[in-house]
């Protein structure tokens, strides 16, 4: 899985998060990085931050699920934007879920999407 997010504490905290479940995780703090890491990790699922400090990442989401054909993988957005900001984000991802996350619907999300 790839984790993306511009803040770097949590980055670490969400990869020792699923290290811990048993994930293997590669993680990228630019937004410039991302189609390059999921080339060359090819992941399973992406969990990515929206407001990415050099970059959107719901346009990068967006771009990343149109250039997918037969091997899409789910992405997973997380922001600090409010509920109701969030209910009007539209967007390719699979999911959006609010900071703080909570935990347990994070790790949920994240295993019931790639089992689909």
């Amino acid at each position: 899985m790839n984790v993306i997010d511009d803040d770097l504490h949590l980055l670490e905290l969400l990869k020792i998060l699923f290290l811990v479940e048993g994930y293997k995780v590669f993680t990228v703090h630019k937004a410039v990085d991302v189609e390059r890491h999921i080339e060359q990790f090819k992941p399973d699922l992406i969990l990515m931050d929206i407001q990415l400090g050099d970059g959107d990442g719901r346009i990068i989401c967006d771009r990343i699920k149109q250039k997918q054909l037969v091997n899409s993988f789910p992405i997973i957005l997380i922001t600090a934007l409010s509920y109701h900001e969030i209910s009007e984000i539209d967007t390719l991802a699979d999911a959006v879920i609010g900071k703080p996350c909570d935990i347990t619907i994070l790790l949920q999300t994240a295993k019931e999407l790639i089992t689909l």
